[in-house]
């Protein structure tokens, strides 16, 4: 069974090292595969993953969250709200090992994020953006029941704010090689 809580403050190094230091992370970021998205580190991790990602009262604008597979921890979730309209989340997931990958727990991780955010913050619109490459994550993001979208820029301005464009707008990868994908509960 997998479940999702929220990561603490202390918690914040470990999830840095599952995203950027484990064996998973060559699978969406670095060289040779990802020059365009290097592994950032521990400071520039600090600086994105700002500490209202691990704190209680910050919840309306994001949290990482952790996953944990009958008790033990398996990887982290996030999302982030801050930055687009209202009713709407960014998702992003990573698994702490290969060991993980492949059995349906990502995408079982954020169906427990959606429902969660759909109940506690009214959340009824999703993107994730993964690389193209990653085809991978993007097959476990479609059975989680997001739809890939041809047309990017018309989706990135859908959701983000306008005053996020700049900063966020092409994604982690650039626009072209950025995957964008959406979901939305119906009522």
């Amino acid at each position: 069974m997998i479940t999702i809580r929220h990561a603490a403050i202390d918690e914040k190094r470990k999830t840095y090292e599952w995203l950027c230091l484990s064996d998973t992370a060559a699978m969406h970021m670095g060289k040779p595969d990802f020059p365009e998205n290097p592994i950032p580190t521990w400071q520039e991790f600090q600086n994105d993953f700002e500490d209202f990602y691990y704190q209680q009262e910050s919840l309306h604008l994001g949290s990482v969250m952790i996953i944990e597979k009958d008790g033990n921890e398996i990887g982290a979730t996030c999302y982030a709200c801050f930055h687009l309209h209202h009713h709407m989340a960014e998702l992003d997931i990573w698994l702490k090992s290969k060991a993980y990958c492949g059995k349906g727990y990502g995408t079982e991780a954020l169906k427990e994020l959606i429902n969660y955010l759909n109940s506690s913050l009214d959340t009824t619109q999703f993107i994730i953006r993964p690389s193209e490459k990653n085809i991978g994550a993007i097959k476990s993001y479609q059975k989680a029941g997001f739809r890939k979208i041809e047309n990017k820029e018309e989706a990135i301005n859908q959701y983000l704010l306008e005053k996020y464009l700049d900063n966020y707008g092409s994604g982690d990868y650039g626009m072209n090689s950025t995957a964008v994908l959406t979901l939305v509960l119906e009522d």
